[in-house]
Protein backbone atom coordinates (compact mmCIF):
# COMPACT_ATOMS: atom_id res chain seq x y z
CA UNK A 1 0.00 0.00 0.00
CA UNK A 2 2.72 2.35 0.92
CA UNK A 3 3.77 1.80 -3.03
CA UNK A 4 0.35 2.77 -4.43
CA UNK A 5 0.29 5.74 -1.52
CA UNK A 6 4.25 6.61 -2.52
CA UNK A 7 2.62 7.08 -6.43
CA UNK A 8 0.05 8.94 -5.61
CA UNK A 9 1.79 11.37 -3.79
CA UNK A 10 4.66 11.20 -6.73
CA UNK A 11 1.95 12.29 -9.27
CA UNK A 12 0.83 14.90 -7.36
CA UNK A 13 4.00 16.17 -6.65
CA UNK A 14 4.46 16.03 -10.62
CA UNK A 15 1.25 17.99 -11.01
CA UNK A 16 1.68 20.89 -8.55
CA UNK A 17 4.99 21.29 -10.46
CA UNK A 18 3.29 22.08 -13.67
CA UNK A 19 0.79 23.75 -12.07
CA UNK A 20 3.17 26.47 -10.93
CA UNK A 21 5.40 26.47 -14.15
CA UNK A 22 1.81 27.13 -15.67
CA UNK A 23 1.00 29.79 -13.10
CA UNK A 24 4.69 31.43 -14.06
CA UNK A 25 4.10 30.93 -17.92
CA UNK A 26 0.45 33.03 -17.04
CA UNK A 27 1.59 35.72 -15.34
CA UNK A 28 5.05 36.00 -17.66
CA UNK A 29 2.42 36.25 -20.45
CA UNK A 30 0.16 38.74 -18.80
CA UNK A 31 3.22 41.31 -17.82
CA UNK A 32 4.36 41.05 -21.67
CA UNK A 33 0.44 42.18 -22.60
CA UNK A 34 0.69 44.72 -20.38
CA UNK A 35 4.62 46.45 -22.02
CA UNK A 36 2.83 45.77 -25.26
CA UNK A 37 -0.13 47.85 -24.34
CA UNK A 38 1.77 50.52 -22.36
CA UNK A 39 4.53 50.45 -25.76
CA UNK A 40 1.91 50.79 -27.60
CA UNK A 41 0.14 53.71 -25.76
CA UNK A 42 3.54 55.46 -25.35
CA UNK A 43 4.13 55.01 -29.42
CA UNK A 44 0.38 56.44 -30.23
CA UNK A 45 0.96 60.00 -28.16
CA UNK A 46 4.87 59.97 -30.13
CA UNK A 47 2.91 59.98 -33.22
CA UNK A 48 0.03 62.44 -31.82
CA UNK A 49 3.02 64.96 -30.96
CA UNK A 50 5.24 64.76 -33.64
CA UNK A 51 1.43 65.38 -36.19
CA UNK A 52 0.67 67.75 -34.06
CA UNK A 53 4.03 69.79 -33.86
CA UNK A 54 4.14 69.90 -38.02
CA UNK A 55 7.79 67.75 -37.20
CA UNK A 56 6.52 64.71 -39.63
CA UNK A 57 5.50 67.37 -42.58
CA UNK A 58 8.63 69.25 -42.75
CA UNK A 59 10.57 66.15 -42.37
CA UNK A 60 8.69 64.92 -45.80
CA UNK A 61 9.03 68.09 -47.09
CA UNK A 62 12.78 68.31 -46.87
CA UNK A 63 12.97 64.66 -48.49
CA UNK A 64 11.08 65.71 -51.26
CA UNK A 65 13.51 68.59 -51.44
CA UNK A 66 16.54 66.80 -51.42
CA UNK A 67 15.14 64.55 -53.72
CA UNK A 68 14.38 66.78 -56.35
CA UNK A 69 17.45 68.40 -55.90
CA UNK A 70 19.40 64.79 -56.41
CA UNK A 71 17.00 64.00 -59.34
CA UNK A 72 17.73 67.85 -60.90
CA UNK A 73 21.90 67.34 -60.04
CA UNK A 74 21.68 63.77 -61.83
CA UNK A 75 19.53 65.52 -65.12
CA UNK A 76 22.30 68.00 -65.25
CA UNK A 77 25.37 65.67 -65.05
CA UNK A 78 23.47 63.54 -67.75
CA UNK A 79 23.09 66.84 -69.68
CA UNK A 80 26.33 67.90 -69.50
CA UNK A 81 27.59 64.58 -70.83
CA UNK A 82 25.62 64.30 -73.47
CA UNK A 83 26.48 67.45 -75.09
CA UNK A 84 30.38 66.39 -74.03
CA UNK A 85 29.62 63.35 -76.09
CA UNK A 86 28.00 64.84 -79.11
CA UNK A 87 30.66 67.37 -79.20
CA UNK A 88 33.78 65.04 -79.24
CA UNK A 89 35.25 66.41 -76.20
CA UNK A 90 35.44 63.12 -74.39
CA UNK A 91 36.64 61.62 -77.22
CA UNK A 92 39.32 64.59 -77.83
CA UNK A 93 40.28 64.68 -74.22
CA UNK A 94 40.97 60.50 -73.73
CA UNK A 95 43.28 61.27 -77.25
CA UNK A 96 45.01 63.93 -75.10
CA UNK A 97 45.63 62.05 -72.33
CA UNK A 98 47.25 59.09 -74.86
CA UNK A 99 49.21 61.28 -76.72
CA UNK A 100 50.45 62.93 -73.37
CA UNK A 101 51.35 59.60 -71.90
CA UNK A 102 53.07 58.59 -75.28
CA UNK A 103 55.48 61.87 -75.23
CA UNK A 104 55.96 61.34 -71.66
CA UNK A 105 57.27 57.79 -72.06
CA UNK A 106 59.41 58.66 -75.19
CA UNK A 107 60.85 61.55 -73.04
CA UNK A 108 61.67 59.30 -69.68
CA UNK A 109 62.90 56.33 -72.21
CA UNK A 110 60.59 53.99 -70.48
Amino acid sequence: MSTSSSSSNDISVRIHDYSDTSDQAAESIKNVAKDIRESSSTLNGLILTLLRSGTIGELARAIHETTTAIRDTANEINDTLKDLKERGIIKDTVNAVKETTNKARETTGS
